[in-house]
């Protein structure tokens, strides 16, 4: 299975009007090819490709998907994760400054949104039939869409004036639409390009979705922990992000202790020791329960799963490698 980064090239981009002289090249790789590659060379575990290709195998598919459909996925999450830096007003992402500090907002929130349309153009260069391919991008620009709508609930919720008994619902609907679309979106493609029929492809993206769920819930927790144990990102608390950490603590304790917590966090004004606290202490009303829940989910989802597929051996080990990073 191909892991390896993508890579964007001069040839990526085309224009209409006029063969680009040497010196658009040049302005083209400083603004604009040379930023996506640095940040591309950093966008992580590639999650999203394995459940591309391992859904094209459990659905009979041979190999690996066609390999525009796996860069497709990753340019489409590469640009989203830039705006979301942007967005967040986030220092860092995996150990290296984000993209916007590291080039200005401009060239940045650009290369985000170009990143978006290479991913459509990936997309429609497939080596499949025109009927399939424009499946395909239909339901990618519906999820890109929906994923914008998560974000925009993202955005507008800030999880320390938040009703209580609405937290647990808000943060299931912005998972659902964000990482959980996108993730339910690399299974259909991977069902898709097999050439799966349409309970097939509907049981996979299922899966996906779970998957992706959980992927968000895992991430929410990692960032609490490595916060309190010396990192220097609290993106989530800084920015009162409705989170999993606070969708499982609403179900734990008392209100009245949530709306103390709550009033903690919007009285903490940018203190990374207030900001500590608060972690330390969603973390101790969580304990493992959200470690636990994750890992009921998955295997509840792979077997269901494995009653329409032949075999989920293959995403099995996709979330097995998921799950041991920390």
């Amino acid at each position: 299975m191909s892991t390896a980064p993508t890579r964007l090239h001069r040839h990526s981009t085309h224009t209409a009007v006029a063969t680009p002289s040497q010196s658009d090249h040049q302005l083209l790789d400083v603004a604009l090819h040379d930023p996506a590659n640095r940040f591309l060379r950093h966008t992580g575990k590639r999650f999203r490709a394995s459940v591309i290709n391992e859904s094209y195998r459990a659905a009979g598919g041979r190999g690996d998907v066609p390999k525009q459909i796996a860069e497709a996925i990753e340019l489409l999450h590469a640009g989203s994760l830039i705006i979301d830096d942007i967005e967040d007003s986030s220092e860092t992402r995996r150990g290296h400054a984000t993209l916007h500090r590291e080039v200005g907002l401009p060239i940045a929130l650009n290369v985000g949104n170009w990143l978006y349309f290479q991913s459509l153009e990936r997309l429609s260069e497939t080596p499949l039939s025109p009927r399939l391919t424009q499946a395909m991008l239909t339901r990618s620009i519906r999820t890109v869409r929906r994923c914008h709508e998560g974000q925009a609930m993202d955005l507008g919720a800030s999880v320390d004036s938040v009703p209580i008994d609405q937290i647990y619902g808000i943060a299931r609907d912005i998972s659902r639409l964000k990482t959980g679309g996108l993730t339910a979106l690399s299974a259909w493609l991977g069902a898709a390009a097999a050439g799966a029929d349409s309970d097939h492809r509907k049981a996979l993206s299922s899966f996906g979705m779970v998957a992706g769920v959980c992927l968000q819930m895992k991430n929410d927790l990692q960032e609490l922990r490595r916060f309190v144990n010396g990192d220097v990102r609290c993106d989530d608390l800084r920015n009162a992000r409705v989170t999993w950490a606070w969708a499982w603590a609403s179900r734990t304790v008392t209100e009245q202790k949530m709306i103390a917590l709550q009033k903690r966090l919007r009285n903490a004004c940018g203190d990374r020791d207030e900001y500590r606290a608060v972690a330390e202490t969603l973390l101790g009303i969580i304990g493992t329960r959200g470690d636990d829940y994750v890992q009921r989910k998955l295997q509840n989802s792979l077997r269901l799963l494995g009653r329409c597929v032949g075999s989920t051996r293959g995403l099995q080990l996709t979330l097995q490698r998921l799950q041991s990073k920390r």
